[in-house]
């Protein structure tokens, strides 16, 4: 049977993700993009990514309902540099990521584990590797250093929502 790359994820409220998608194009709007935030590619924190069959896609969307009514509150400590070698599973031909690291909280946690206890197969950063983060993108040169005051502090609100991955972890259709 197909499997599909499926995903639940936390959103931001509209002005910040208006906020984030500048950031994400003045770190690497420049720099050879793989992938910047904006329609087709939303912030977002990932929960858990699976790479599941059609029938077992409505357990995770059950899941994701039963949290519909929660905000979740998400920390950024901080922006970080990443060089991903070529053959990564969301960005093949490798590149540099830039994006916010969120605090690994007690209650974030839980939601993942919940998720993961789902059964379906995993992809990425799961279990004790998991690392909550937002992307602001991926770029093929390396990325500029934004205004330190542009970039995000303390905390933001987030609610849940799921759906297909498409080209580099992003959420075309959230």
């Amino acid at each position: 049977m197909k499997t599909v790359p499926y995903g639940a994820v936390l959103r931001p409220d509209a002005e910040t993700s208006r906020s984030l998608v500048a950031l994400s194009h003045a770190v690497g709007g420049d720099r050879e993009p793989l992938m910047l935030l904006g329609d087709t590619a939303p912030p977002h924190v990932s929960v858990l990514h699976v790479d599941g069959t059609e029938d077992q896609i409505p357990a995770i969307e059950a899941a994701i309902e039963r949290h519909r009514d929660r905000s979740f509150e998400v920390t950024v400590i901080g922006l970080l540099y990443a060089v991903v070698p070529p053959g990564d599973y969301y960005v093949p031909t490798g590149g540099y990521y830039f994006g916010l690291e969120v605090i690994r909280r007690p209650d974030l946690d839980a939601l993942h584990q919940e998720f993961l206890r789902l059964g379906l197969p995993p992809l990425g950063l799961v279990g004790p590797d998991y690392r909550p983060h937002v992307t602001l993108g991926m770029s093929a040169r390396q990325p500029a250093l934004p205004a330190l005051t542009d970039v995000p502090t303390g905390t933001l609100r987030m609610t849940i929502a799921g759906g297909l991955i498409g080209p580099h972890g992003t959420f075309p259709d959230l």
